[in-house]
């Protein structure tokens, strides 16, 4: 059966709707392809944020850890204390009663805000490693607080004598645990030095 050509009415409309379904579907495609790109934007400016402020933390730690390495840090001090101890001297133990004084809040807060789900695995890894040593840090600075508060200070006024033993050693219930946190408190702080200053490069990286 032979069937006549559709009119020139006819065509032009199916042409015509068939441009304005592809301008739709142009449409509807750079519309989601914007949101796509907006919500990608979103994502790093979020991530730069976190990573701000993290850095201004870390740089605070980091500060705080290179300052005690100074001159030795606690390496130093107890070096000093058992040099003296050796050669027959009776030195009074070093208190240390300030209080830490920093805190690790952003840290806190973007682990529970859920802000660590946008950060790189190798900065996470990164991340973790450096609070943890802070963390070990402030445990060993807090038992060594402790033992200057209620066994060490309380003694000072009896002398020198109240802190030894009659071999002349440090009484084992503070050498114990004054050697022990201070020798802690050197390595960690070692390593928070090493591990604060690749960090703060990583952190600043795109975002300072």
């Amino acid at each position: 059966m032979i069937t006549s050509p559709p009119s020139a009415g006819v065509v032009s409309a199916i042409r015509r709707m068939s441009v304005e379904i592809f301008v739709g579907f142009i449409g509807v495609y750079a519309a989601f392809a914007l949101s796509a790109y907006k919500d990608k934007r979103d994502l790093i400016d979020h991530r730069h944020q976190i990573k701000r402020a993290l850095y201004h933390e870390v740089q605070s730690l980091f500060e705080n850890s290179r300052r005690n390495s100074a001159e030795g840090g606690y390496r130093q001090i107890l070096a000093e204390f058992d040099s003296a101890v050796k050669s027959g001297k009776r030195p009074l133990p070093r208190t240390f009663i300030e209080p830490l004084g920093l805190s690790m809040h952003i840290w806190d807060a973007t682990k529970q805000s859920g802000g660590l789900d946008i950060i790189d695995v190798p900065t996470f890894v990164q991340l973790s490693d450096f609070y943890n040593n802070w963390s070990e840090m402030s445990v060993f600075y807090g038992q060594l607080r402790d033992l200057s508060l209620n066994s060490i200070l309380p003694l000072v006024p009896n002398g020198a004598s109240a802190f030894y033993d009659s071999k002349g050693e440090l009484r084992y219930d503070i050498r114990h645990v004054y050697y022990y946190d201070l020798q802690s408190l050197a390595n960690l702080t070692a390593g928070s030095v090493q591990e604060g200053s690749s960090l703060l490069a990583v952190l600043a990286k795109d975002t300072i």
